[in-house]
């Protein structure tokens, strides 16, 4: 049986614990604000809208919170200025967007690509449940004693969500992709499962039982498309909106790729606007964080793209900079603080480099990246190749360069 460790975060969305690496997936403070603030909130969506075409490369998709928050915002883009569409005399719908007026059926040119090596927790992840108001966990069989405390001390904060049809979307383009999720027994046991119920949208799981027993399409034929609009468009009944809404998102190309990153990159031929590297912590998971992966991703990055990740160890930043990026800090201005790391082949993108202090972070030891020449290593290679170079380098130890940067 599958090892399935869920549990919710402050902000009412799920965190998973891995049994692998013997940590938790994402932070406490909240699943779903972490992925907003870490991949989304840094990204110029006026910029990125203009483009004809917009791809997303989500590395280690695990239960979607990425990709779900990209299309969240795309969603609520058109959705929140809903009120002031209308079309014109081809019926060709038209929406506003700050001061500028965008195709409002900016979905059929959105493809995204989402990568991941855990097939059962990718299948999953069009059920995983989103702003849960009433939080309680189960007892834990994995040990993480202070989240309760956590919970209890932040059980007000905010409480987003992510829209169902997104949800809904995901699992129809998997399952149009991947037939097998509807015969997986993994799958079924945990769905079915009760004790997981709490975690899961039982809507989702409807559905699933639905097209298990009735596998046709979910969404009604986009020909009914033209019946949804018109001129008095402005005095449609938000039923009807959401309707025209669903069949636009199915425009979204969106593919999930199951294996190992670096085998489904290397055979990838496009350019992507966004990566988004959502990786295990670099210590645990190095096959993705290694110079040899950075200059794999400069090949498949457009020329004004951004890489954007949670990582701010100085030996990936390092291994950024070795691969040809210009890297500076993912800032969380409302917090005040550094989030991440994003990387780009232009300059200009760096809206806050790094400080001097971390710059010179990366010529200590602590800046020795990991080597994966042929891409197709193990973790442990790696790891224990890289604790070598630290121990036999000249270089100045981090706590050196710590304690000379206080005296200065």
């Amino acid at each position: 049986m599958y090892e399935f460790h869920p549990y919710f975060t402050a902000d009412g969305s799920v965190g998973l614990y891995s049994p692998q690496f013997n940590d938790i997936y994402h932070s406490a403070t909240g699943a779903l604000t972490e992925a907003n603030e870490k991949f989304i909130e840094p990204v110029d969506f006026r910029t990125l809208l203009e483009k004809d075409k917009i791809k997303i490369l989500d590395i280690c998709f695990g239960i979607g919170y990425n990709s779900k928050s990209f299309f969240q915002k795309i969603f609520s883009l058109t959705e929140c200025n809903i009120d002031s569409i209308y079309t014109n005399k081809n019926n060709k719908i038209l929406s506003t967007y700050s001061d500028k007026i965008y195709d409002d059926n900016i979905f059929n040119k959105i493809s995204v690509t989402a990568i991941d090596n855990d097939k059962i927790l990718a299948f999953l992840s069009p059920f995983i449940k989103t702003g849960e108001k009433n939080i309680k966990n189960k007892k834990f069989d994995f040990e993480y004693k202070k989240l309760e405390k956590y919970l209890e001390e932040n059980k007000n904060i905010p409480k987003p969500k992510i829209e169902k049809i997104i949800n809904f979307l995901i699992f129809e383009k998997i399952a149009q992709n991947y037939p097998e999720i509807l015969s997986n027994s993994d799958i079924e046991q945990i769905l079915s499962n009760k004790d997981y119920h709490r975690y899961f949208d039982s809507d989702l799981r409807g559905i699933y039982s639905h097209y298990k027993n009735k596998p046709n399409k979910l969404i009604p034929d986009k020909n009914n498309l033209p019946l949804l609009h018109n001129i008095y468009y402005d005095h449609v009944s938000k039923c009807y909106k959401r309707r025209l809404k669903t069949y636009q998102l199915q425009d979204i190309d969106f593919n999930l790729k199951i294996g190992d990153a670096r085998d489904v990159i290397k055979k990838d031929n496009n350019l992507y606007n966004l990566i988004f590297l959502d990786a295990f912590s670099p210590s645990k998971c190095p096959i993705l964080w290694s110079y040899e992966f950075f200059m794999l991703l400069y090949d498949h990055l457009e020329d004004d793209g951004l890489i954007l990740t949670y990582s701010s160890s100085a030996s990936v930043r390092n291994a950024m900079v070795e691969a040809g990026f210009f890297i500076g800090e993912n800032f969380n201005l409302a917090k005040n603080k550094s989030i991440g790391t994003i990387a780009s082949k232009n300059k200009k993108h760096i809206k806050y480099p790094l400080s001097e202090f971390d710059s010179g972070l990366l010529k200590t030891t602590a800046g020795i990246f990991y080597r994966d020449e042929n891409l197709n290593a193990q973790n442990e290679a790696l790891i224990e190749r890289r604790n070598f170079e630290v121990k036999n380098s000249n270089l100045m130890s981090s706590s050196k360069y710590n304690k000379k940067a206080k005296l200065l």
